[in-house]
């Protein structure tokens, strides 16, 4: 599916569903940050949900989904309300505990730039949700 195309939502909600690719989520993290600043958040709230949705994505990425399967998403969701922007970066794979020699900082970063985040993984998903406080617009 195109990123261009929404799956539901009004304005003030974003979800996108897209294959797990690096070139989905580059481009992903742009349209996020646009949404941020077409409903007057912060240039510097819009550049956090950027960066830390784009980590979210790269975790999807690189460690949801083993080489071989087929069908392999992410859906984001966006929504600002009653004075909170969360981010919801989720997906179909399993969770892999453990270092790799080519990861390691996606965590350590979102922790660093949002107030609130968690991960909650299943055997059917995993779900990575950010927040942050910012005026009611």
């Amino acid at each position: 599916m195109p990123i261009d195309e929404p799956v539901r939502g009004s304005t003030e909600e974003l979800v996108r569903e897209v294959a797990a690719v690096p070139a989905q989520a580059a481009a992903l993290r742009d349209v996020l940050a646009s949404w941020a600043l077409e409903r007057g958040l912060p240039p510097e709230l819009a550049e956090d949900l950027k960066l830390t949705a784009y980590e979210a994505m790269t975790n999807v990425v690189k460690h949801a989904y083993p080489d071989d399967t087929d069908g392999n998403i992410m859906t984001i969701t966006a929504a600002h309300d009653c004075g909170t922007v969360t981010i919801t970066v989720a997906d179909e794979g399993r969770w892999r505990d453990g270092r790799r020699p080519d990861g390691g900082r996606g965590l350590p970063i979102i922790r660093a730039f949002a107030p609130e985040s968690s991960v909650t993984s299943t055997p059917t998903g995993t779900i990575v949700r950010l927040s942050w406080p910012c005026p009611a617009l």
